[in-house]
């Protein structure tokens, strides 16, 4: 619809200040009006249009444009006293502006000024200017005023004082000195989006002073952190809702648990659900997680359908692996005993292990688990349909991101239902991706030619960040009533990490969301602005780790029930006999193996000063090879 050369907003507004500049300098007086600007701009920047669009997107637009100054203009609290120092039989505004004069006055209806001033003119609707001083004689006419009998008052000294008094009008200069800072760093703001942002910093810091005062330690810390980070969240978020209006979604899902704290984000930057004027879709919690939703959404129960989870966990043990299906692993150990299998080994690539096929083979095997295939589906359906998901056409979901395997489950289940998942960032798919499924990151994707990659690497520290404490979801009950709920399972160990840091972190966050809200409207702050800083933000998280968040992170009970079937320690590492031992032993190789993959974070490492320089030096050097590996891999395909 829209010209290439035409890419963002920007590049339309320099458009429509070139269309504004041609007609002031063709035309006599200078004068031109807002739905002729609107007009040929559409002509420009749309690739294919007639006359029935041209007219219904003038329309649009020039309602949205009005819109945005009713939104956006406030009166002068001084002007109707100042006005009354020179009594008048009739006040009328008289302006130089490209909307007509009805449109101003609906202006000044809106803000209760048509007490005071009942009528007026617009240059645009003349084609007469005060600029040069025949609006003045317009008025004069129109109304059979002497010059001498009309008091002027304005705040342009060239147009609406020195113009006036030559044209025999008393001219008064209203210029009130707050109101005139406040427009000139306005205009400063819209040319210069560095100084804005500094700004908005500034007023985020100043407005956290009481608070920052009272605490003290890591909790000060995690505060100074959220405010600093805040950028990256708030980009997102509207990301989110431009995503979501761009995409025509109904609804705006988010997944527990990252997207409780992106949800109170939004509620902070949108309190009316609006955005630049436009409704945005309702948004909502849905209570679901990988575990919760997995079983659920199999299609068959098949080695070739585990795929989807060993794709993820190429080693896993049979525990771990029954767990995830929301199973009771002990009530199978004497069905994995006649194919000799245990649940506690770790199986490499189990999709090619003989007695995992010969188990998969095994109707009594294959028949319990499909039981509870049909019971997750019936009892999630249920919860879905009490939350109204599915029912839209367009559906977005939202989550922290790296895979959207809880997007890819509810594909599954909701077939029907076009689903559009909004993430923070995006590692590479490793598994077929539902048709009616699509996917959007705001930072990094692992999918498409992209920037800021290595982002990826820690993705866990981020996922503490963002953390509920009000648990994972592991399933779902129903009351006495038919009434179904979320099943959360809330692990202390893991909420004193959010109660002692993280919950200071979030308080910070929303804080300057809430600053940034009162920006994004009458400065047009978008998301593609924010993303660079949030990467930046996002690389200095990870680079130059603190020692309050590097203790805050290795207190971590970390959920991983979900593949690897148990709460993960962030506190343990490898020790340096289990790194040696790892070269000959199978199974200490494994654990090794593992803890990279789920860390990969050096400087946390080198953080740590309880290990030794030894200890740490050789965690480090097994990192970056895999961190060698895993680009050499991205790069060359293997």
């Amino acid at each position: 619809m829209v010209r290439d050369e035409y890419h963002d907003h920007w590049s339309i507004y320099r458009e429509r200040c070139k269309i504004e500049g041609t007609f002031v300098a063709e035309r006599e007086y200078g004068e031109y009006s807002l739905d002729e600007v609107l007009e040929l701009l559409l002509q420009r920047v749309m690739r294919e249009y007639n006359a029935v669009d041209i007219e219904k997107y003038r329309r649009i637009y020039s309602a949205s444009e009005q819109s945005f100054e009713l939104r956006n203009t406030y009166p002068d609290p001084c002007i109707e006293r100042f006005c009354g120092a020179w009594p008048a039989d009739e006040t009328y505004f008289l302006s130089d502006f490209y909307m007509s004069a009805d449109a101003i006055q609906k202006l000044l209806d809106h803000h209760g000024i048509a007490r005071f001033v009942k009528a007026g003119i617009s240059s645009c609707d003349v084609g007469f200017s005060k600029r040069r001083g025949q609006l003045y004689e317009q008025i004069h006419t129109l109304y059979g005023v002497e010059p001498r009998d009309h008091v002027h008052i304005g705040d342009n000294f060239e147009a609406d004082v020195l113009m006036a008094r030559k044209m025999g009008v008393h001219a008064v200069h209203f210029e009130p000195k707050s109101a005139h800072s406040e427009r000139i760093r306005i205009s400063e703001y819209l040319n210069n989006r560095t100084a804005l942002f500094s700004h908005i910093a500034q007023e985020v810091t100043k407005n956290a002073e009481p608070r920052l005062q009272s605490l003290s330690g890591a909790q000060r810390t995690a505060y100074e952190l959220g405010l600093h980070t805040a950028p990256l969240f708030v980009g997102f978020v509207i990301f989110i809702a431009e995503q979501a209006l761009k995409n025509k979604d109904e609804k705006v899902f988010f997944f527990t648990r990252e997207g409780e704290f992106f949800l109170r984000i939004w509620k902070a930057l949108f309190p009316d659900n609006e955005i630049s004027g436009l409704e945005l879709p309702l948004p909502d919690l849905l209570e679901v997680s990988r575990l919760a939703t997995f079983c659920a959404s199999l299609r068959s129960v098949s080695v070739g359908e585990l795929r989807r989870v060993w794709n993820l966990y190429s080693t896993q043990s049979m525990d771990a692996l029954l767990k995830t299906l929301g199973l009771r692993p002990d009530e199978f150990a004497t069905m994995l005993a006649r194919y000799n299998l245990t649940l506690d080994e770790n199986i490499v690539h189990p999709w090619q292990d003989n007695r995992v096929r010969a188990l998969f083979a095994d109707t009594a095997f294959t028949s319990s688990i499909e039981a509870k295939v049909e019971a997750d589906r019936r009892q999630l359906g249920k919860y879905l349909d009490s939350k109204g998901f599915g029912a839209a056409a367009n559906s977005a979901v939202v989550d922290i991101g790296w895979r959207g395997t809880i997007q890819d489950n509810l594909g599954y289940v909701r077939p029907q239902t076009r689903l559009t998942g909004y993430y923070l960032g995006l590692q590479t798919f490793l598994n077929e991706q539902p048709a009616n499924c699509a996917k959007r990151a705001y930072g990094p994707n692992g999918n498409e030619a992209t920037d800021h990659l290595d982002l990826l690497n820690v993705v866990s520290l981020l996922e503490m960040l963002c953390n509920s404490p009000n648990g994972s979801v592991s399933g779902y009950g129903e009351t006495h009533e038919g009434q179904v709920h979320a099943i959360r399972i809330v692990d202390d160990a893991e909420n004193r990490t959010f109660e002692q840091f993280v919950s200071y972190f979030q308080e910070a966050v929303l804080q300057a969301a809430s600053v940034y809200a009162t920006y994004i409207d009458n400065h047009v702050i978008v998301s593609s602005e924010l993303r660079e800083r949030a990467c930046e933000i996002w690389g200095k998280l990870i680079g130059e780790t603190h020692q309050d968040l590097a203790r805050a992170y290795i207190s971590l009970s970390h959920n991983e029930l979900f593949g690897v079937g148990k709460f993960i320690d962030k506190s343990h590492v490898p020790s340096l006999r289990d790194i040696f031992q790892g070269l000959f032993s199978r199974s200490r190789r494994h654990e090794v193996v593992q803890y990279i993959r789920q860390t990969q974070w050096p400087q946390l490492i080198w953080a740590r000063k309880e290990l030794s320089y030894i200890h740490r030096l050789s965690l480090v050097l097994l990192m970056k090879a895999a961190l060698f590996y895993k680009v050499r891999r991205r790069i060359y395909g293997r």
